[in-house]
């Protein structure tokens, strides 16, 4: 490949995740917004009965989520693109932090949800594949190894943005006249499962260079 072709290449590569990004973080506004910030007004009136028992564990995954859907987008614009690796480093460090805390009080959730077991399993094995997929990401870099680091980084950000595809998805099936727990127990597992399956495909089979 000659240096014209790769720097055509990569300059579209550029744009793409630029592209990608933006929708992404459009979404992800749209959510904290939306979705997010009023939980940040505590009170028992706002939270009802069932959730202001569990208020701690609800603003800690609510909180760790948020700060993961924020960081996320800048971190993987920063890795993708070989961006200011001492910020990287720094935002990553974040972003695993917030993501332990998300997850701690995600499984707490979890395992305190009664009456919706579908909904409290998808929720469980979402913090579980949140774990799972960003330490990954941290062993994979520690030794040195960029390109799983950078695969292992998307995957965990198909998980963190579970948060915004669960909004859409319970939003989409109620509308559609489903009750509000079934459309729960069906996008607590298909917020992080189907983008993950999306996903790979991509991370397995990328285009080609051309030789020229």
């Amino acid at each position: 490949m000659n240096t014209t072709t790769f720097d055509t290449t990569r300059s579209k590569s550029a744009t793409w995740i630029a592209v990608t990004l933006s929708a992404a973080a459009v979404l992800a506004g749209w959510f904290i917004v939306r979705s997010a910030l009023p939980y940040f007004s505590v009170s028992p009136d706002h939270y009802g009965p069932y959730f202001w028992p569990r208020r701690w564990g609800l603003v800690l995954h609510i909180a760790g989520g948020v700060i993961a859907l924020s960081v996320g987008i800048v971190q993987l614009w920063l890795g993708l693109t070989s961006r200011i690796a001492r910020l990287h480093r720094g935002l990553g460090k974040l972003y695993v932090g917030t993501i332990l805390i998300g997850s701690i009080g995600g499984f707490y959730l979890a395992l305190t949800i009664h009456g919706n077991p579908p909904y409290a399993a998808g929720l469980f094995t979402l913090c579980v594949a949140w774990v799972i997929t960003t330490c990954m990401a941290v062993l994979a870099i520690r030794r040195r190894d960029v390109h799983q680091h950078r695969e292992w980084m998307m995957r965990s950000y198909a998980v963190t943005f579970a948060f915004v595809t669960f909004r859409f998805g319970v939003d989409a099936l109620t509308s559609q006249g489903l009750p509000a727990g079934d459309a729960q127990g069906i996008m607590a597992w298909a917020c992080w499962a189907v983008p993950l399956l999306l996903l790979e495909p991509l991370l397995q089979l990328p285009a080609k260079p051309r030789v020229t």
